[in-house]
């Protein structure tokens, strides 16, 4: 009890004090109630039933509203003779609310203080109101008469028991209003004992299933049963229960339109484009390579066709002294094919036709391949190395943000398109760590004595996990000329693009020659982070003894940042969208932001101003390019010029769309069609749609939907599902989807196609 009330010897007591003690009980027990039982109404016992032709009688109950406790002892009839319903039903709501009032009525005798002295106290006897209750009203609220009859609406100080329906014969049915009954403890104690009734069977069964994930996982790893998985996803995709699909349908397609080779993009008749999505197609577009405006602009060094902030070769690692040499002729002769991997490349769209789909995630999935669909320039094809053949495991991070589209090959270099090359020699190589990255500009050796001829070729090459360079992973290449070898000095071997060196890993050189050059070596304690390795009969020995002097040198830049002018954007009529795709690294302790310049200021492409280019129905024809690095003096992003596309667009207002490519087959033929089209970014207002169903031969045929019928479930979606009743079955079909929008700068997209036949 929060308040009680003292009682002091010899001290006088008056009414106030003794009304308290019942006073401090009361809010103690309202405090309890709503802290923690019962915080808004609810009611218990009340329990409501027909009880005659048109009675219901509600027993004794209690009412609890914000802590408070009401009651009522005695059950309550209620009679709805005289309001029955003529021909229809009503709807009648049982509602009860508390009230306190003061009952008891009971004969007292009352001290007249005015007639009274000490001696002679004068009483007369008066009725009073001596017990303070909490009572509960009940109620009906009796709604309009209706065949399908609507609840009255009832004050919110009102807390609904039942529900009774009336008939023209009287009470037809009583429904009591559970969900605000009070829950009993003893209840939730039964439950919470079914729980861990469950619990203890289940739990050992869930804890086990863990191994069967991981089974499963190594299952797919290995390729086992990917047939049967795929054709089990591709099914499900298409049994969703959101999307209406009867359990009797005979068959069913789902395509998430991220492989363009699924549409018929080559009918006489198609005008759009597969790009995460059905969309529009461009009525404008003006693709070129990145290009720098000056070319004689001093903050910048083009290598071999790769953009990077001006730098020098600075010395970051040097081996010596020399204490011996080793004869490269005593070594085995051999001709080895090495391939060497590519600079990745960075996606960015930028603008207002790239809203989001919803299906990019699929390009995890396993069931699409994002480097051909995404990376791919000119209908390049790519070579996908086996461990990359499922497009779940390919290293790439996507960002989809509305208006901003950004793709990321997360290696350095890949080997999707590796090139080829073969060098014969004897060799050595020497393999070292990383410890921080780093632009790897040159390595210089010495060579202690020189043969009368003979080039040397130094290959720099990622290790395998046992520590050895590995000759598939070729990153750098360099070849000097016999007369530019140097026996009395340090021979330099130039890369012409300077090579990325990632932090925490590891790296090699081989030196390949066919003369016999002597290179100075040191002794194995001068060097412990390195391996030196010969090459005997086609293996590499490790030999800890001794390494091969040389002095790496990185690239040094002159400045932090660096904002370098790029030839402009231009497209007659105006640019709505850029599409940059280009060979870069841009390593996560460094920035690489393209920037446009509009109404004088410079723009980022990024998702922050993810729809200025076109606000206020803006459409530039010109736009002044740039591109900012920003790093430290030992690391810059970088960005291929030769094997760049940057591409700016402006989309049409109407599209047709022609699905499958080869069309529709089903296991029988059929006469009863359904196909939901999924709309996003749709904006009734402005945008049209519609799909027809193409049959016969050549597909000439074309027959508008019996029917459709649209879901909204989220704004700026719409799926609508198309229903054909043919009169005659067909035994093979396809669809013709087409769209329009009152303007390029707002157009949206289809997410996907699922149909079905019954």
């Amino acid at each position: 009890m929060e308040n009680r009330v003292n009682f002091i010897a010899y001290a006088e007591n008056v009414p106030e004090d003794v009304n308290n003690l019942q006073a401090y009980v009361s809010a103690s027990l309202d405090h309890i109630v709503v802290d923690t039982l019962v915080q808004g109404s609810k009611f218990s016992g009340f329990l409501t039933a027909k009880s005659g032709p048109a009675q219901v009688v509600v027993t004794a109950g209690r009412l609890y509203r914000n802590g408070v406790v009401y009651a009522r002892t005695t059950p309550t009839t209620f009679d709805f003779t005289t309001q029955l319903p003529v021909a229809a039903k009503k709807k009648v709501l049982v509602t009860a609310w508390g009230t306190e009032v003061d009952t008891g009525a009971t004969p007292r005798n009352v001290l007249i203080a005015a007639q009274s002295t000490p001696q002679n106290p004068v009483y007369q006897p008066q009725i009073l109101e001596i017990t303070h209750s909490r009572i509960v009203n009940l109620g009906t609220s009796v709604g309009a008469e209706a065949p399908d009859p609507a609840a009255p609406v009832i004050d919110a100080a009102l807390l609904l028991l039942a529900t009774v329906v009336l008939s023209p014969t009287g009470v037809e049915s009583v429904t009591v209003a559970t969900e605000n009954e009070v829950g009993n403890l003893e209840d939730l104690s039964d439950r919470v004992t079914d729980i861990e009734t469950w619990e203890a069977v289940a739990a050992p069964m869930i804890l086990s299933l863990a191994s069967d994930i991981a089974r499963i996982s190594n299952d797919r790893k290995n390729d086992q049963s990917a047939d049967l998985t795929g054709r089990i996803l591709g099914r499900l995709a298409v049994l969703e229960s959101r999307d209406g699909i009867p359990s009797n349908a005979a068959d069913s397609l789902a395509d998430f339109f991220l492989d363009p080779a699924t549409s018929d993009l080559g009918h006489v008749a198609s005008n759009c484009k597969v790009d995460e999505g059905v969309r529009f197609a461009d009525d404008g577009v003006n693709e070129t390579a990145l290009q720098l405006f000056n070319p004689l602009n001093p903050q910048v060094t083009v290598a071999n066709g790769v953009l990077f902030p001006t730098y020098e070769a600075a010395l970051r690692i040097s081996v010596g002294p020399q204490t011996g040499s080793v004869s490269l002729a005593s070594y085995t002769y051999q001709t080895v094919e090495f391939l060497r991997k590519q600079m990745s490349r960075t996606r960015i769209r930028w603008g207002n036709p790239f809203f989001v789909c919803t299906n990019s995630a699929f390009w995890q999935s396993g069931r699409y391949d994002p480097v051909t669909h995404v990376f791919a320039r000119n209908g390049e094809t790519f070579q996908i190395a086996p461990e990359y053949q499922q497009a779940a495991l390919v290293p790439h991070v996507f960002i989809r943000i509305t208006q901003f589209w950004t793709d990321t090959y997360t290696e350095a270099y890949w080997d999707i398109n590796k090139e080829n090359f073969t060098v014969s020699g004897a060799s050595v190589e020497e393999t070292f760590p990383v410890g921080q990255d780093m632009w790897l500009h040159s390595i210089a050796l010495r060579f202690t004595q020189l043969d009368s001829s003979g080039a040397v070729t130094m290959v720099v090459c990622e290790c395998t996990s046992t520590g050895e360079i590995d000759p598939t992973r070729v990153i750098g290449k360099a070849t000097v000329a016999h007369g530019s070898l140097s026996a009395n000095g340090k021979t330099a071997f130039i890369f012409g693009t300077p090579v990325f060196l990632k932090a925490g890993s590891r790296y090699g050189f081989r030196i390949i020659s066919g003369a016999n050059h002597y290179i100075a070596t040191t002794n194995g304690p001068a060097f412990p982070n390195g391996m030196f390795f010969t090459m005997i009969g086609g293996y590499a020995i490790a030999d800890p003894q001794k390494h091969i002097v040389f002095d790496l040198y990185a690239c040094r830049f002159q400045q932090s940042l660096v904002a370098i002018d790029l030839q402009g954007l231009q497209l007659s009529g105006g640019i709505v969208g850029i599409d940059i795709l280009a060979e870069s690294v841009v390593p996560s302790s460094v920035s690489l932001t393209y920037a446009v310049q509009i109404n004088g200021a410079w723009v980022p492409l990024d998702r922050i101003n993810a729809g200025v280019l076109n606000a206020g129905g803006a459409l530039p024809p010109l736009l002044p390019f740039r591109a900012v690095f920003q790093g430290t003096p030992d690391m810059m992003p970088c960005v291929g010029l030769l094997n760049s596309r940057v591409r700016v667009e402006r989309p049409r207002t109407a599209f047709a769309h022609y699905w499958p490519a080869g069309g529709r087959t089903p296991p029988a033929a059929t006469a009863q069609i359904r196909l939901t089209v999924r709309y996003e970014n749709f904006d009734p207002l402005i945008h049209a749609t519609s799909v027809r169903l193409l049959t016969g031969t050549g597909f000439v045929a074309e027959t508008a939907a019996s029917s459709y019928s649209d879901v909204a479930p989220e704004p700026g979606v719409i799926e609508r599902t198309y229903v054909w009743n043919l009169g005659a079955a067909v035994p093979v079909f396809k669809f013709k989807a087409t769209g329009s929008s009152s303007t390029p700068l707002n157009v949206f997209h289809i997410a996907w196609f699922k149909d079905w036949v019954l």
